[in-house]
């Protein structure tokens, strides 16, 4: 399935070297303002990486071909698409199944029939119409007092910026690519969202975020570093605060039992190297001979410069479908900030 969603459904579409790629979203409330300009802000932190960021440069201008009528949603199924303008398709001739790639297991799959340039729908050039339909749904919630926000933390294993360039600069210069790790934070949900076991808000958030492909991990709170404490220092003492349960600290990731708790919703994600390197590698051809291969073309050292946006995104889905399934249809219409009230 290439469908996301229960109640807002996300269905991403396009290859990475074909006509272009677009995303079809359903179950949109009616009636919820657009804003074209913060979609285009949203697909410039995609292009962000500076000299360690592709070469490859598209416009990426999303078009809205249904779903908005005057600047609001209708209510009727929304469909974005983006022009692919800057295709290289030669880059990938004769190309053998790369290293790090899904190229074999698509191949697989597919029975031979899938599109190998660039990786075709397995490219990360998916998330430009994740972004764009992403951003709707942030604004969406934004109207309702929830704020997703990302950032990097680390990038080939350093934090300190000196370090991270110098880490950079290396990839860069021996043709190699380094990950990274970026935190997720969301605000606002409130207490009583999601469910136990199966219809985990943890579980739904998890399996969207790792719908972005270079996703390796998904960890919530302290995440693996729980394994190494006692329950003493994992749990989260709770306290009253203005009539309100609160917790002394945050552990469980303002989830627990698959259900939140009303603090902040934290989320650490571990983003692997960029598969696409230009150091010689051994591979296995299409006609199945051992080969050594050096990838060529326009591929970014550290693609988790430009993944954030793309990873907010995917939460935006999870966090409104979720929140859908509590409150149904008109309670999440109705939801308001305090201030609008």
């Amino acid at each position: 399935m290439s469908t996301y969603g229960k109640n807002i459904t996300l269905t991403l579409f396009g290859e990475s070297h074909g006509k272009g790629v677009g995303a079809l979203v359903t179950g949109l409330p009616a009636g919820e303002p657009v804003d074209e300009d913060a979609i285009k802000c949203a697909m410039n932190r995609r292009k962000r990486g500076g000299s360690y960021a592709t070469s490859r440069t598209e416009p990426d201008e999303v078009n809205i071909l249904s779903g908005v009528y005057k600047g609001h949603t209708t209510g009727a199924p929304l469909a974005l698409w983006i022009e692919n303008k800057n295709q290289k398709s030669d880059d990938y001739a004769d190309m053998p199944f790369r290293p790090g790639h899904a190229d074999y297991t698509a191949h697989v799959k597919y029975g031979g029939f899938d599109d190998p340039r660039g990786g075709g729908y397995f490219s990360g050039r998916l998330t430009a119409p994740l972004t764009a339909a992403g951003n709707i749904l942030i604004q969406i919630l934004n109207r309702r007092g929830i704020n997703i926000t990302s950032e990097i933390e680390e990038i080939g294993g350093e934090r300190e910026p000196e370090k991270i360039k110098a880490v950079l600069e290396e990839g860069k210069k021996t043709k190699d690519s380094v990950g990274g790790i970026v935190t997720i934070s969301i605000k606002g949900v409130p207490a009583g969202v999601g469910g136990p076991r199966f219809n985990s808000l943890q579980s739904e958030l998890a399996r969207a975020i790792y719908g972005v492909g270079a996703v390796k991990s998904v960890a919530f709170g302290s995440g693996e570093e729980a394994s190494r404490l006692k329950g003493s220092e994992q749990n989260d003492p709770y306290y009253i605060e203005e009539n309100r349960i609160r917790t002394e600290t945050n552990n469980a990731g303002g989830i627990l039992g698959g259900i939140t708790n009303g603090e902040e919703i934290a989320i650490r994600v571990a983003v692997k190297p960029t598969p696409s390197i230009g150091k010689t590698q051994h591979t296995v051809n299409r006609k199945g001979e051992e080969v050594e291969y050096a990838i060529e073309g326009r591929h970014d050292t550290a693609l988790v410069l430009r993944i954030p946006v793309a990873l907010e995104s995917a939460a935006a889905f999870a966090v409104a479908d979720s929140l859908i399934t509590a409150w149904g249809d008109i309670g999440f219409r109705e939801m308001k900030r305090e201030e609008e009230q």
